[in-house]
Formats: structure tokens, C-alpha cells, sequence
């Protein structure tokens, strides 16, 4: 299985994505599967991520059992830390 991007076919992930719906911009959608859309690297994934969060920067909630909730702007390590986890969990190396 590879990263694919990908667009919705009639509202809904097209046939060849597995597990889809992840990273939304736009009308583009990351998921997992083979056989369509654009393939991309590990590398390629997370370029692509990186250049969307320089684009508009992505956002955290900070919960407290103290305070109100509050939001804050990830880091770029934050995020390649994310990209990372969610390569790692679906076994993309």
C-alpha cells in the first residue's frame, strides 16, 4: 500500500483508497491504497504537508484542567512529528 492523494468520486473516496480521508486541503485528501490518484513518497508527504502548514498554519488545542482550552500554532517539528506518526502507524517507513 503507498500514500496516495486523491479527490472524491461522487462525495465518497474512489475504490482504490483503503483508508482515506486524512490531511484534507482543498479538495485533495491523503489516504492509503494503490492503483489511482498520485502516489507519493514518505518524503514527498511530507514536503507536501510542510509547504500546506507554511501555507496556512496548522493549529493544536491545549486543554487544561485549569483554564479554558486554548489554541496555538504547531511547530514545523510538531508537524513533522504528526506526518511521522501517522506514516508509522499505518507502517510507511
Amino acid at each position: 500500500m503507498a500514500i496516495i492523494k486523491y479527490q472524491l468520486v461522487n462525495g465518497t473516496a474512489p475504490s482504490f483508497i483503503t483508508d482515506g480521508g486524512y490531511f484534507v486541503f482543498g479538495n485533495d485528501y491523503i489516504g492509503i491504497g494503490s492503483g489511482g490518484g498520485t502516489e507519493l513518497t514518505k518524503s514527498q508527504f511530507l514536503s507536501y504537508v510542510m509547504t500546506q502548514h507554511n501555507n496556512s498554519t496548522f493549529q493544536k488545542i491545549i486543554e487544561s484542567f485549569t483554564a479554558a482550552p486554548r489554541v496555538e500554532d504547531m511547530s514545523d517539528s510538531e508537524v513533522t512529528t504528526m506526518v511521522n506518526n501517522w506514516c508509522t502507524a499505518r507502517g510507511i517507513s
